[in-house]
């Protein structure tokens, strides 16, 4: 009598190669319609860094690695970190700019020993100090990525030298 295999109950399912490219060229389009999206509110403005249209940018830019990363096969491995790592970049550039960026959440202006402050300005200090702590967190989150990427393109040059021999 044959052993029956053992599952956990879930399935396990895999895109096929087809699904999975519409699917990150569909992501993809999504993020780069974002950036166009954000660069046509941008158009009218001034101050184009100060505007909050310009975080559109880097969320955009996520968006549309995201897609290339799901579209491409797992077989592409330095290309596949080079985008994650631009990936994980464009996400720490987004917190970084809404944690350290000009406008009216920015942290430039000051605190005063004169005055205390009211409820409004401690929420937004708060709200500051607590980015700032998610953009420095996404900032070495994108020095990993950006080290593994430099690890896959070593191993890649070292393999390629040995079959050289």
């Amino acid at each position: 009598m044959a052993k029956k295999k053992e599952t956990s109950g879930v399935a396990k399912k895999s895109l096929s190669p087809g699904l999975r490219v519409a699917i990150g060229l569909a992501v993809c389009a999504v993020g780069f319609g974002v950036v166009a999206l954000g660069v046509q509110q941008l158009e009218p403005k001034a101050n184009k860094f100060a505007a909050g249209e310009f975080a559109a940018l880097p969320i955009g830019m996520t968006f549309a690695f995201l897609g290339a990363l799901i579209a491409l096969p797992r077989s592409v491995v330095r290309t596949r970190a080079l985008i994650a790592a631009l990936m994980v970049s464009a996400l720490a550039l987004t917190a970084d700019w809404i944690a350290f960026g000009p406008g009216e959440l920015s942290s430039r202006s000051g605190l005063s020993f004169h005055k205390v402050p009211g409820p409004a300005q401690i929420g937004r200090m708060i709200g500051r100090i607590l980015f700032g702590f998610a953009a420095v967190l996404a900032n070495l989150l994108a020095l990993w990525a950006w080290v593994r990427f430099l690890l896959a393109l070593s191993r890649g040059a070292a393999a390629r030298a040995r079959s050289s021999r």
